[in-house]
């Protein structure tokens, strides 16, 4: 059964001979191999880089290019991407583990995975003497304070955090797309002569995120449907239910908002799909922290939709799923007009269960 590898927390040195890089976000991945070979390159000098597709290649190729010397002496990293496949086909053979308890001393084998699929046998023997690290994703707020010391590690700027916030809301926790934005705005507040990155000029250069545009929608649509319309808002809106207000929510952002009908689709079963997840998981004794780290909640998002699923709880939330999946598939089926079905769907979500 696979397991996950501790996480290496000691910096990669000159010493390490085999490093397991896995996880979904390759900027990391690329910083830790940066950081091996700058280790490499100030012990041993020159560092040649040879790469091997994961896909096709043999164990025979790896291991006969990592024993094999460089023809120009100098120090070997021999790269396997995406490694995954090749370390499963390894798995019952020991071959691995032997080369990991007895490795060359002149070159040192990476291993670039999506997933960690090993033995215990492999863990254990590349855990033991070497590096195994996991490259998640870091958190929303873990990214502005990355993307923050980016901005004046690389470009000398001060990127304001309320900018970095809505970068990170635009484009979502994608590292390498957000570290390709910095440096764009960068340049734009370069040029004209600025030294801040503001919000402004964020708002102004990056677009909108599908997210971003989602929440548009998910954002009014929760709030009209926590709207439990017995002590009401005022202003002659006790007597609506929550379906209600949330039809009214969704006619306002198509008809005086200009929303597409798809996009407001989309959004609401987005919507749907969050709430479930989340009750569910409420239900099962998950902490309201946990469920922010799955469902990629924060900002006004956060308090919102934990809000709804404590208020709707796991019957009501799965069964509001169906309905909205329902929906989705009667509009493309040509089951009614997409507005119509939408129309029913906003009136049944606020239905007791």
């Amino acid at each position: 059964m696979a397991r996950s590898p501790k996480t290496v927390k000691t910096p990669l040195t000159a010493e390490t001979r085999i490093l397991a890089l896995h996880g979904d976000e390759a900027a990391i991945q690329k910083e830790h191999l940066d950081a091996l070979r700058a280790a490499l390159e100030k012990a041993h000098g020159a560092v040649d880089t040879y790469d091997f597709d994961g896909k096709n290649a043999t164990l025979a190729d790896v291991f006969d290019e990592l024993r094999g010397y460089s023809l120009m002496g100098g120090y070997k990293v021999v790269v396997v991407d995406p490694a995954d496949e090749w370390i499963s086909a390894q798995r019952d053979g020991g071959a691995l583990e032997r080369y990991a308890a007895n490795p060359v001393d002149h070159a040192t084998l990476v291993l670039r995975c999506k997933g960690w699929k090993s033995t215990a046998k492999i863990e254990k023997a590349i855990a033991k003497h070497h590096a195994v690290i996991k490259c998640e994703q870091p958190r929303p707020a873990e990214a502005v304070t990355r993307l923050v010391s980016r901005a004046k590690n690389r470009h000398g700027m001060k990127l304001e955090k309320p900018a970095a916030q809505l970068l990170v809301d635009r484009v979502g926790v994608h590292l390498i797309r957000l570290e390709t934005e910095v440096d764009k705005l960068a340049a734009m507040a370069g040029g004209a002569g600025h030294q801040v990155i503001d919000r402004a000029l964020v708002e102004q250069a990056v677009e909108k995120g599908s997210e971003e545009k989602a929440w548009a929608v998910q954002g009014p649509v929760l709030a009209a449907l926590l709207d439990d319309g017995a002590g009401g808002s005022g202003g002659g809106r006790a007597t609506r239910s929550p379906g209600g207000a949330a039809l009214e929510k969704m006619r306002e952002l198509i008809d005086l908002g200009g929303l597409p009908e798809v996009l407001v689709t989309y959004a609401v079963t987005d919507l749907t799909r969050k709430l479930a997840v989340g009750a569910r998981m409420l239900a099962a004794g998950e902490s309201e922290a946990r469920i922010s780290q799955e469902l990629r909640l924060w900002g006004p998002e956060k308090g919102l939709t934990l809000r709804a699923i404590r208020a709707l709880g796991a019957p009501r939330s799965a069964a509001a799923l169906d309905r909205a999946l329902t929906t989705d598939a009667r509009s493309k089926s040509g089951f009614g007009t997409m507005l119509r079905n939408l129309e029913c769907l906003c009136v049944s979500l606020g239905e007791r269960a």
